[in-house]
């Protein structure tokens, strides 16, 4: 069979991606054994759905409760969708907490969301004085309310 230049460039071509591919496992091996995962310790809480009203780029949401070391917490959050089914999108917001001595603390927050139905997976993060905080929480809309799960990254 004669030599075919092209057949020489498409198995180039070939050992290039494989090449390629098994430097790209290399290096994501060895960034999943550098970063730890483990926050630490965090705080469970269970908020109430304060109110919910629609402003034109979406849903405001807010909350209130007691959450652990940091007392009483009001947030809102400004949900925009991301998508036509409004199932995803991100939000900015305002938290402020006052705990049990009486030391009012505001932080900003962001973050990304997801629906399904009335239930709502929220991803977000604090930066605050004391602490940047990373959060997950589930918000039920139809029961009014939202379990979060928090941890302070600057610990």
């Amino acid at each position: 069979m004669p030599f075919k230049l092209g057949d020489l460039i498409i198995t180039h071509v070939i050992n290039m991606h494989v090449l390629l591919f098994g430097f790209f496992l290399t290096f994501v091996a060895g960034v999943k054994a550098q970063v730890d995962l483990d926050f630490g310790n965090s705080i469970m809480a269970q908020l109430d759905v304060a109110s919910v009203t629609m402003a034109d780029a979406g849903m405001v949401i807010t909350y209130e409760g007691m959450v652990g070391k940091y007392g009483l917490v009001h947030a809102t959050h400004s949900r925009e969708a991301s998508n036509d089914p409004e199932t995803k999108g991100h939000f900015t917001g305002a938290v402020q907490s006052i705990n049990d001595e009486g030391v009012t603390s505001r932080a900003i927050t962001v973050g990304l969301w997801q629906r399904d139905g009335s239930q709502l997976r929220i991803y977000g993060f604090d930066d605050d004085d004391a602490a940047r905080i990373l959060w997950i929480g589930d918000v039920d809309l139809r029961k009014k309310s939202f379990a979060v799960k928090v941890w302070e990254l600057d610990n």
